[in-house]
């Protein structure tokens, strides 16, 4: 099978890809769906899934603000992860970051369901030793994000 593909790339942490024809299309998808990713947790599974551009999940605008000494991104994350399970900051797109003396602003752009998950805890996780203040713009989706 000879591929037809017209263009492809990474935006947002996501992998786009264009097709000349249908056919190329169609196998991709049926073979992309198809396939299982095992990390290093053998009972979780990764489904890797291929959909046209009106389905891509939209991410929401939320902002963080943290007090003290900046931080890295990558430590932030890690820091965050541990203590935050049900967020899937790895979904999720540094829009901007400032950082003043006495802390930083951070601007994601996050997932449903990590919005959901900051609503069902008052939109405070855990961070360090206390907790962080969030706010997310519910129904206004990021600009670019299309």
């Amino acid at each position: 099978m000879h591929l037809c593909l017209r263009n492809l790339g990474s935006r947002h942490n996501r992998f786009h890809l264009s097709w000349l024809d249908a056919e190329s299309y169609a196998w991709f998808k049926e073979t992309v769906n198809s396939m299982e990713i095992h990390g290093d947790n053998q009972d979780k599974k990764l489904c890797l899934q291929l959909v046209p551009p009106a389905e891509v999940p939209k991410l929401l605008r939320a902002e963080v603000y943290i007090s003290g000494p900046p931080r890295k991104v990558p430590r932030f994350i890690r820091l965050f992860k541990v203590q935050n399970k049900l967020l899937h900051n790895d979904r999720w797109v540094l829009r901007h970051q400032q950082q003043t003396k006495k802390g930083q602003l951070m601007v994601w752009g996050i997932d449903q369901e990590s919005a959901a998950a900051l609503a069902a805890i008052d939109y405070r996780p855990h961070y360090g030793l206390g907790r962080v203040a969030f706010r997310v713009s519910h129904g206004q989706y990021l600009v670019g994000d299309d």
